[in-house]
């Protein structure tokens, strides 16, 4: 389980974070929405330590994550940025293997443990089959895929994943969101934050409605969904009947 109380982060003297607290169990599928700017982004790179925040806790297992060495941090969550860019000589395996990087010895061997780690994640991403080609050379759902594997190769309890599925055609973002569905019924904590509120509605355990850097509504899809936060938060309305579910053919 990891959880915030009053935490409070952004860039230099500007908080984007107002004094945030929630808390996530194992084995829940969190969808983090709200507008652009928001501080989505802020506080999924507060939580895993790349912003230092100027105020409140973070926890794992009743543990100060601020006290942990970073490498023992980085084996506790993994991070899928939003950023999809990597060395352009590097193979798919070579982007792969970097998520054992927390793991690694003086010699930068990577164990039997980790070996299989990267077989297993490869396969589940379905990312093995371009295993030896030029990362740079993939579709953007091709590279969607590798990235994601890479931070399941750190088998960490704990998965951020921004906006995993930006820019993605209908079928990637319908396949990045079952395999992170899997890895939340793994037993994993899983925050993700999404655009896409109908994806959210269907696969999300809870929402985090975020506004103007705080989070305004704790639920399930039905319960932060409602026509009164979606006008509050987007200026939208409630599509009639609900968002409804898409599956893959």
């Amino acid at each position: 389980m990891i959880s915030f109380q009053d935490l409070t982060a952004g860039y230099g003297p500007c908080h984007v974070l107002q004094s945030v607290t929630a808390r996530a169990k194992s084995g829940e599928l969190i969808a983090l929405i709200g507008p652009n700017g928001c501080g989505k982004s802020t506080l999924l790179k507060t939580l895993c330590g790349i912003l230092t925040p100027s105020s409140g806790r973070i926890t794992f297992n009743d543990k100060n994550l601020r006290n942990l060495p970073p490498k023992a941090r980085a084996r506790q969550i993994a991070y899928l940025s939003q950023s999809r860019e990597a060395m352009p000589s590097m193979t798919v395996k070579e982007v792969v293997r970097l998520g054992r990087a927390p793991y690694r010895g003086g010699l930068g061997k990577i164990s039997t443990e980790g070996q299989a780690a990267i077989a297993s994640a490869m396969s589940h991403t379905q990312s093995n089959r371009f295993a030896s080609r030029r990362f740079d050379s993939l579709s953007g759902g091709e590279q969607a895929r590798v990235l994601l594997a890479r931070a399941l190769t750190v088998k960490a309890p704990i998965l951020l994943a921004d906006e995993p599925i930006a820019a993605l055609d209908p079928f990637y973002q319908l396949s990045m969101m079952e395999i992170i569905k899997a890895e939340a019924a793994s037993g994993k904590t899983v925050i993700t934050a999404l655009h896409d509120l109908s994806l959210a509605a269907q696969f999300a355990d809870r929402i985090w409605m975020m506004h103007q850097g705080n989070i305004i509504a704790d639920g399930t899809p039905d319960d932060v969904l409602t026509a009164e936060n979606l006008k509050t938060v987007f200026g939208i309305k409630l599509p009639i009947g609900g968002f409804k579910p898409l599956e893959l053919a």
